[in-house]
């Protein structure tokens, strides 16, 4: 009996460390903010809110976005000024996904072999008890749907309340670096992000999360994404863009060497909630209300 109190205790101890990282606190400096012009304009009537961008491995210059709450559950491939594509079919609109239930989708990514995941992880008021992913392939060019997928449910392993009263169980934000998924929280009474890594099983349909880390981000996450040789994570809020080298090993991805920039989108497309990279040295951004950014990494400094 004492062995297993002890073990009870063992266990709470590291539940509750888990819950108190400490915050990662990073340096920013003193620089001009970012001014964002449109470089082109997504169709409201295909993509009412631009919620997330993912480069194609497949198809080089498209890029995968999606819509939230609300909206029909579909993929639309998009060129980096907003046109649509052609295929021998004609307009490539959109790619429905067959049985999958938009609740509140906020975040895609996914692999170089074509692996794609779309986040039903939104939580605006913390109220969301199950969340989900779906995972499933790249469409063809031409697809009008996708019929082979598999959803996984999570949630949040330190959220007790429902709504949660700090509103820091919200999330727009996820990236597939060597094979494991991790995502970013999205907080509406701070400026933290906790960083968690989804465990997907082989078998069965529910993922397990771990927390790895809470950062400052000074503002509140609404995108990320990988570089196209994995190399440097770009974290995006409403308020700025930060870019990360990663380590070789580990998950200790907010120590290394890190660019920032305080950005300031138009007024009536404040909402930048889409992140992608449009090349090596250039991040392509999107808002709700359908503009596409570009940001070159040399307007951005670096931090201590």
């Amino acid at each position: 009996m004492r062995d297993v109190a002890l073990f009870i205790c063992l266990l709470a101890s590291f539940a509750g460390s888990a819950a108190d990282l400490p915050v990662i606190v990073r340096s920013t400096p003193a620089m001009p903010v970012v001014q964002l012009r449109s470089a082109g304009k997504i169709d409201l009537k295909i993509v009412p809110e631009c919620s997330a961008l993912w480069a194609s491995p497949s198809m080089p210059g498209v890029f995968w976005t999606l819509s939230d709450s609300g909206n029909k559950p579909v993929i639309v491939p998009i060129h980096a000024d907003g046109s649509l594509l052609t295929s021998p079919k004609g307009m490539w609109s959109s790619v429905a996904i067959k049985g999958a239930t938009n609740v509140d989708w906020e975040a895609m990514t996914g692999d170089q072999e074509g692996n794609m995941i779309v986040g039903d992880v939104g939580n605006n008021v913390s109220r969301r008890k199950e969340l989900a992913f779906y995972l499933f392939k790249e469409p063809k060019l031409g697809d009008a749907a996708v019929v082979d997928f598999r959803k996984v449910t999570f949630a949040w392993p330190d959220q007790t309340a429902f709504p949660d009263p700090e509103l820091a169980h919200d999330c727009e934000a996820m990236f597939l670096l060597h094979g494991k998924l991790y995502l970013l929280t999205k907080h509406r009474r701070d400026t933290l992000t906790d960083l968690w890594r989804a465990d997907i099983p082989a078998a069965g349909a529910h993922a397990v999360l771990t927390k790895l880390a809470r950062f400052d981000a000074g503002g509140m996450v609404t995108d990320a994404c990988l570089s196209p040789e994995q190399g440097r994570l770009a974290i995006l809020t409403y308020r700025n863009v930060w870019v990360f080298e990663l380590p070789i090993a580990g998950e200790d991805f907010f120590h290394g060497r890190a660019l920032y920039a305080p950005l300031s989108p138009p007024m009536l497309s404040w909402q930048i909630e889409g992140c992608s990279w449009l090349d090596r040295e250039t991040l392509l951004v999107g808002s709700e209300q359908g503009d596409l950014y570009r940001i070159p990494l040399k307007d951005l400094q670096e931090t201590k």
